[in-house]
């Protein structure tokens, strides 16, 4: 990808999360870019065409998430959501959006579900891998992990969407980061061993945290 088109996605992000996908005209693209509404069709066509590339590099920098090479503990589910909410953060026009970009634009439902289902395979083999490892109970006849996964996609992947709506003087809920909520959802199905592991990724931010105050 040539330095312009990179340059025109990047400052498009900006103006997107700003402003909103809908009300950001090609013109306004132009004018931040310093360069002619012609100019800019020259490199895309049309919005939508931007917009795909846009959700190229969230694919590109979301579709592996899960670690490699590397013995896998509990941590690596708060690495893995954690990267898609910087992510998410990062694009937040692109998640804020997404149902109504997906009606508009149908070209950009099948981007998104490779992406959503290579999270839940990767869930999927997390959770598993725990399950085997001693840190999370079998499934079993009450226990469905791929419901509980689902829970976990629609919390992860709304979390953005929810916080604009609420308003934060009347819970107590922390709306900075999903990691509160989303371990809420996994932590009753934590075994002792687990759940040990679990109590020491709280001292390490607690402690983390302090340092960095």
């Amino acid at each position: 990808m040539s330095n312009t088109k990179s340059e025109i996605i990047r400052q498009s992000v900006t103006l997107f999360n700003k402003k909103g996908f809908f009300n950001v005209s090609v013109k306004d693209i132009a004018d931040i870019m310093k360069i002619s509404p012609g100019n800019l069709t020259y490199h895309f066509k049309k919005k939508e065409n931007l917009l795909s590339a846009i959700q190229e590099e969230i694919l590109s920098n979301s579709i592996d998430v899960m670690p490699k090479d590397r013995l896998i503990t509990l941590s690596h589910f708060e690495e893995m959501f954690r990267k898609f909410h910087a992510i998410q953060k990062q694009y937040s026009f692109f998640f804020l959006d997404i149902t109504y970009l997906i009606e508009e634009y149908p070209m950009i439902m099948n981007g998104y579900k490779v992406a959503t289902s290579k999270r839940f395979q990767d869930a999927r083999r997390l959770v598993d891998h725990f399950i085997a490892s001693g840190r999370l109970i079998p499934e079993s006849d009450r226990i469905d992990y791929d419901i509980i996964i689902h829970n976990l996609w629609m919390v992860s992947t709304f979390w953005s969407t929810s916080t604009s709506i609420i308003d934060r003087k009347h819970t107590s809920v922390s709306y900075d980061s999903p990691m509160n909520a989303l371990w809420g959802t996994l932590s009753p199905y934590l075994t002792e061993k687990g759940y040990a592991e679990y109590q020491e990724i709280l001292l390490f931010k607690k402690a983390k945290l302090n340092i960095n105050n």
